[in-house]
């Protein structure tokens, strides 16, 4: 009883937070941080209080039936899984982390309009395990957030075209739909949007509504701004082939993928012609390079045109041999680009190589990555001068910007480059976690989504539902490489690794009598 109660709990409180969440605005961009926080940590601490009630009744019970059973041991350490003591461990030292920091009160509650302290990662701790637990995988779910989400990227273009349809009286081109900034929509973006789209390239029922979707998506991170997004398209398009080799008709639901990417940026450009007024932000970045150019016309016409001809002359499927192959190629082609890049850039930097000395990307310095180089070169120095508990356990979650401005020397550098702006991460996801939570909190944290998407990816060898859950943790931290995180992403990432390992637990552990089967395919 107990356990269907906290199924039906699960599921209701998915649905708060995957429907009303990614919607809720109050005094529409004003305060939007302190406002969406409040709705999530009011809500997410209510639910915990009767999860806790319901995982008593539940404990209970198998204690009692435990007793009963003579050699039956009172706790099954064996349910406890790799992402479980991980988990443990992260919330063990962010809470040792924040025992001994210099700023308690703002690591217990966070950086004023950010609010990722020690409250909201035990929170976001506590989800896990009870989601893990009581959920049983569900359609509704997954379709409310695609449908909300679809909403809200729906909104991003519109705002971006200056079609309003929400009445908001304070607004500027920097903030969009109902996630606030740009770096927050793309943040938001990176996490919601891959299952929908993995659901087209695993041959969904609803095959024209999620090709729709991924259109929207595909649309939306073309028009909105910031050239971050590149690197989720990246990430996803990445992933989403190394899974597409394992069947013909992935590799042309992949072929269809990303001719509709190329499609939507000339969709883009197609409506900026219609109404070149309507676009409300600047065009010098990638993204509008991106659309203006016919880079990605081409792109999506060689990607139909090759899903035509494998449709028409490729009848089998791919060889172990040969997908092995490929595999390999996908490994080490991004390792020796990224080498590549690196002994490029140092070269530039040292000597300016002609044509290529005005070239940001290129050139290691304080501009790099629009001003990403100076939270970098600042971060690094402000760890350096940790002590050597701190260099372990971090100075407190969320005290990234309290530490840099009590550091004279640090404090002097980042005005002279950010002004009155106050930095308050460093623009990276591990490493702004390595001053945070020490090298211990970035071990742990990275050891939770490394270990989960690996188990997922495995397990989709069997089920390929577990693809929806790996894919967008991928799509986290490869876009938050010159990101953060914040509470319209990271919140979102732990509800998903709940759900997958409730699903993994479903696999593992059901009873005989049960037949297991996938309820997202």
């Amino acid at each position: 009883m107990s356990k269907k109660a906290g199924n039906l709990f699960t599921t209701a409180y998915l649905l708060l937070i995957f429907g009303v969440y990614p919607l809720y605005m109050k005094q529409g961009y004003v305060d939007i941080g302190k406002a969406k926080y409040q709705f999530f940590i009011r809500c997410s601490l209510g639910a915990l209080v009767i999860f806790v009630f319901i995982g008593f009744l539940y404990a209970a019970r198998q204690i009692y039936l435990r007793i009963r059973q003579k050699h039956a041991p009172l706790i099954d350490w064996s349910r406890l899984s790799a992402v479980d003591l991980f988990v443990i461990l992260y919330a063990t030292e962010i809470f040792i982390s924040y025992s001994y920091s210099n700023y308690r009160e703002e690591a217990l509650w966070g950086t004023d309009g950010w609010y990722m302290g020690l409250a909201l990662f035990l929170t976001l701790c506590g989800l896990y395990f009870f989601i893990s637990r009581f959920w049983r995988v569900q359609r509704l779910v997954l379709y409310v957030e695609m449908a909300v989400s679809g909403v809200v990227f729906a909104l991003g273009i519109l705002d971006r075209f200056s079609l309003y349809l929400l009445p908001i009286e304070v607004r500027q081109p920097s903030f969009i739909s109902t996630l606030g900034n740009i770096n927050w929509f793309c943040g938001c973006l990176s996490v919601l949007a891959p299952p929908g789209i993995c659901l087209f390239l695993l041959g969904a029922k609803k095959k024209i509504g999620c090709g729709f979707y991924a259109l929207l998506v595909f649309a939306v991170g073309f028009c909105q701004g910031g050239s971050s997004i590149f690197l989720f398209f990246a990430a996803l398009f990445y992933v989403l082939f190394w899974i597409a080799l394992k069947k013909r008709a992935w590799i042309l639901n992949f072929l269809l993928l990303l001719s509709l990417w190329g499609f939507s940026a000339q969709l883009i450009r197609l409506l900026r012609t219609v109404i070149p007024q309507g676009y409300n932000y600047d065009v010098d970045n990638l993204c509008a390079y991106m659309t203006d150019s016919g880079i990605t016309l081409w792109i999506a016409i060689f990607a139909l045109g090759t899903f035509i001809f494998l449709q028409w002359k490729w009848k089998g499927e791919l060889t172990e041999k040969t997908r092995r192959l490929l595999h390999r190629i996908m490994i080490l082609l991004p390792l020796g680009i990224i080498f590549c890049w690196l002994i490029l850039a140092t070269v530039n930097t040292r000597i300016e190589i002609p044509g290529l000395a005005q070239k940001e990307w290129l050139k290691f310095g304080k501009e790099w990555g629009n001003g990403r180089g100076a939270a970098i070169c600042s971060s690094l120095q402000m760890y350096k001068q940790m002590p050597v508990f701190h260099k372990l356990f971090g100075v407190g979650t969320d005290c990234f910007s309290a530490y840099a401005y009590s550091l004279p020397e640090v404090a002097e550098g980042l005005r002279d480059f950010f002004g009155a702006n106050r930095l308050t991460n460093a623009h990276n996801e591990l490493l702004t976690a390595l001053i945070n939570t020490g090298i211990l909190g970035v071990l742990f944290f990275a050891g939770i989504f490394i270990t989960f998407a690996g188990k997922c990816m495995k397990e989709g060898r069997r089920d390929p539902g577990f693809y929806l859950f790996a894919v967008p943790v991928v799509c986290y931290f490869v876009h938050n490489m010159v990101s953060f995180a914040q509470i319209l992403n990271l919140p979102f990432l732990f509800l998903i690794l709940g759900m997958g390992e409730a699903k993994r637990r479903a696999l593992i552990f059901a009873p005989a009598t049960d037949t297991y089967r996938s309820h997202i395919l």
